[in-house]
């Protein structure tokens, strides 16, 4: 148990509903919120956030008979940046309301067991980007969505000393070390996200040193609709600059297209002129589909 709150509803009755963390038998009653009620955000990943309920930062507000009224999942991704990939409110629950209650105690629950700097949200809906400004995040940055449309592939040539193969399990902890140093400390992924990612995946790749056996850059790709998503891809700083990101891309290419896909996606940082500059030069144009980052600053304790 972690607090308790007495709320007014609009009849005048006055109801106690209890802030706990959530447990995995919460998923029913979790389920029912999201589809039902009115206000919920979900934040997309190869996980969904209904199977993340007893993960430490996802909390509910339960009311009497076990009723959920409001429901925040504030999942750490890695050591210092957690997402909100879960808002959710009932409809007798004003959402500035369960925000301000839940946001504290889904922090809390983090606290308690890891640090945390910041924590990160991706806002879809006009209402939940009010309700982020309103309670101290901030815009950080656009991510946009790309497409390729089917089309003939451009041949490249592999680059010289370096070796393209699938992704196996045990490349994880490489894969890590390789997304931490191209993407930094925000926008970097957790092995764990990569182990779950790699078995969603419909084709996985590394590129390594023929030397050292060292890879140096890989790209995770899943199915979608209409073809496939480029879910992630890095190359190593110290890598960059030899065609490498150009031949996984490529890959990626010449496998939808032979599997007869009409179109992959991609996201990426808007202001990431790099990729942006590499996916155009690979037929990639840009969408209307532009996503807002928001930022939040958790205080040092």
């Amino acid at each position: 148990m972690m607090a308790k709150a007495a709320v007014m509803t609009d009849d005048r009755v006055r109801v106690t509903r209890e802030v706990r963390e959530s447990r995995p038998d919460d998923r029913q009653r979790l389920a029912a919120l999201v589809h039902l009620e009115p206000f919920v955000h979900q934040h997309p990943a190869w996980e969904a956030p209904l199977d993340k309920a007893g993960t430490p930062g996802f909390v509910v507000w339960e009311a009497p008979l076990g009723k959920l009224d409001a429901a925040l999942a504030v999942l750490r991704e890695t050591q210092g940046v957690a997402w909100v990939r879960l808002f959710a409110s009932a409809a007798a629950v004003p959402p500035h309301q369960a925000w301000e209650t839940l946001f504290p105690a889904a922090l809390e629950a983090i606290h308690k067991r890891n640090g945390l700097r910041w924590v990160a949200a991706m806002p879809f809906a006009e209402w939940f980007r009010h309700l982020l400004e309103d309670n101290g995040f901030y815009f950080l940055e656009n991510v946009e969505v790309l497409v390729w449309e089917r089309q003939p592939v451009a041949r490249v040539v592999p680059a010289e000393g370096f070796r393209l193969r699938p992704m196996i399990p045990a490349d994880l902890a490489a894969v890590t070390r390789v997304d931490a140093a191209a993407f930094g400390d925000f926008w970097h992924m957790s092995q764990e996200a990569f182990r779950v990612g790699l078995s969603r995946s419909v084709w996985a790749t590394v590129v390594e040193d023929e030397t050292t056996k060292e890879v140096v850059g890989f790209q995770v790709s899943t199915p979608s609709p209409l073809g496939g998503h480029l879910a992630r891809l890095a190359v190593h700083p110290e890598a960059q600059g030899r065609g490498i990101g150009r031949w996984l891309v490529t890959d990626v290419l010449t496998f939808f297209h032979r599997n007869g896909a009409e179109q992959v996606t991609l996201n990426t940082q808007g202001n990431n002129d790099a990729a942006l500059n590499l996916y155009a030069r690979m037929g990639f144009r840009e969408t209307e589909e532009v996503y807002p980052v928001y930022c939040y600053d958790v205080p040092a304790r």
